[in-house]
């Protein structure tokens, strides 16, 4: 009778048992062909080359075989050259290696486990980044095929050129089946990549602008990397969206679609409005194409069309048909100042840097009520132009004709009126130079208007007309007429 048929129970004791010897002694000769020091050193040496910075590991590096092979290591870190900050640290890691290829002493990697990994990248004034991307001579032999998986990352990124900022904080990534290969020809790095990933953020902050559990899915095949499926919150708003980059062909093209239902202005950052300056919600769509290689000339190519449009908002502070009521008498209301923040919007707010709005929102001087509120801007070559910018309050209607330089952050002209129920400017004000520092000129009253009777012009400005001969028509969208 077999050994086996005898006693199964002795004879599965015995497989364990030499199951055991054999994991030991593979132990012990990968514990003598990878001792800590020379797979630390080869590891440092290797995310070296991959990287373009130099790399250390502080902490232990330990092989472990259960449940399988994989390589821990904890305390890494990326840089500095000397007199420089730190690029990244890594608190541990954790990577997965195949037996067959560990055997013969070489590290095939499966799954990289990245924990609360923290990376700075920085692009000085000459556009060189802190990070030496370029490829090695044996760029054309090199492959990356492993899961990877990023818990509690954090990502700065800061553009010294463009004065530009952003942080990803509680970044987590889950990415099965990730390749990349290296190439000799003139293609972008990023078309070389494979993967379907699941990726989430607590927040991503954009100067003022702050997006709180941000999540999307992400594709990349044959040099298009398309994501989808946003989520995101922004202004106590719940967005969606969706991106694309294509690089098929050169230069890269770029896609962007976003939309936010109900932004509230009460959760506009201090920068923007004075605390509670304004209360209720507003809808805001932006559809955007760009074409270029490098991120800073993005601005000057980017297309498309921005929409923010709300209504039965309130302002706080001034009470803009008063003011304009009075307006023939004190000569002292600047339209500009109106329209930085319940006109135009977040784009004018970021070029005009809410002018005096500060001044005149919040304050004790009664309250305006926006019956109807529309911002819709076509930008074309990086140049934003006012296609229909207007408000209605129950008394005046406020209407705006600007053209922005987004690269050049400069203001070619602009121009806001008070118009009547024909579209005719009432009183009209401009407003150029930079977006830090704006030139506001003076407003004027409109000339044939000036010999009205003191009483009708007491009255308000909603009380007046012009006739057909001395009308030039500024405004003739959808806002409509009190």
């Amino acid at each position: 009778m077999p050994f086996m048929s005898r006693s199964p129970l002795r004879f599965l004791l015995y497989l364990a048992g030499l199951l055991v010897a054999v994991l030991v002694l593979a132990g012990v000769a990968l514990a003598l062909l990878w001792p800590g020091e020379r797979l630390g050193e080869q590891i440092a040496s290797e995310m070296e080359t991959q990287l373009g910075v130099p790399v250390s590991i502080e902490g232990d590096t330990t092989l472990r075989l259960w449940p399988g092979p994989a390589v821990h290591m904890s305390d890494v870190l990326l840089g500095p050259e000397p007199d420089a900050d730190p690029v990244g640290h890594l608190a541990a890691a954790r990577l997965s290696v195949r037996w067959l290829p560990l055997l013969r002493g070489r590290l095939d990697p499966g799954t990289l486990l990245l924990d609360t990994p923290m990376l700075n990248l920085e692009r000085d004034a000459a556009g060189e980044l802190n990070v030496d991307w370029r490829q090695t001579d044996d760029a054309d032999d090199r492959r990356l095929a492993l899961d990877l998986r990023i818990r509690g990352g954090e990502l700065h990124w800061h553009d010294q050129g463009q004065d530009q900022a952003v942080t990803v904080r509680g970044l987590e990534v889950d990415a099965p089946s990730t390749q990349w290969h290296s190439g000799a020809d003139d293609a972008h790095p990023l078309a070389r990549l494979s993967l379907t990933a699941s990726v989430s953020a607590e927040r991503v902050e954009m100067g003022v602008l702050e997006f709180d559990d941000v999540s999307f899915g992400v594709r990349a095949r044959d040099g298009v990397i398309r994501s989808e499926d946003w989520e995101m919150t922004l202004f106590d708003s719940r967005g969606t969206g969706e991106a694309e980059a294509d690089f098929t062909e050169a230069p890269p093209h770029w896609v962007l679609n976003v939309a936010f239902d109900d932004l509230h202005l009460e959760s506009f950052p201090e920068a923007w409005l004075p605390p509670g300056a304004a209360s209720g919600t507003a809808d805001l769509t932006a559809s955007l194409t760009s074409q270029s290689q490098e991120a800073q000339a993005l601005l000057s190519h980017l297309r498309g069309e921005v929409v923010l449009s709300g209504h039965d908002l309130l302002v706080r502070g001034v009470d803009l048909d008063e003011e304009l009521k009075a307006y023939e008498r004190t000569q002292r209301f600047s339209l500009v100042d109106a329209a930085a923040v319940v006109l135009v919007g977040p784009a004018w707010l970021a070029a005009t840097k809410g002018t005096d709005f500060a001044r005149l929102a919040g304050g004790a001087n009664g309250e305006t009520e926006i019956v109807q509120l529309l911002s819709a801007w076509e930008i074309e070559n990086g140049v934003a132009h006012s296609r229909d910018v207007a408000l209605a309050t129950p008394r005046n209607r406020l209407a705006a004709q600007a053209t922005l330089e987004l690269p050049e952050r400069r203001i070619r002209e602009a121009e806001v009126a008070v118009v009547d129920g024909d579209g005719c400017a009432l009183i009209r004000q401009e407003v150029h130079g930079s977006f830090d520092e704006p030139e506001i000129e003076e407003p004027h009253f409109l000339e044939v208007l000036l010999g009205a009777p003191l009483d009708l012009l007491e009255r308000g400005l909603d009380a007046l007309s012009i006739s057909p001969e001395d009308c030039e028509v500024f405004y003739d969208g959808d806002v409509a007429a009190p």
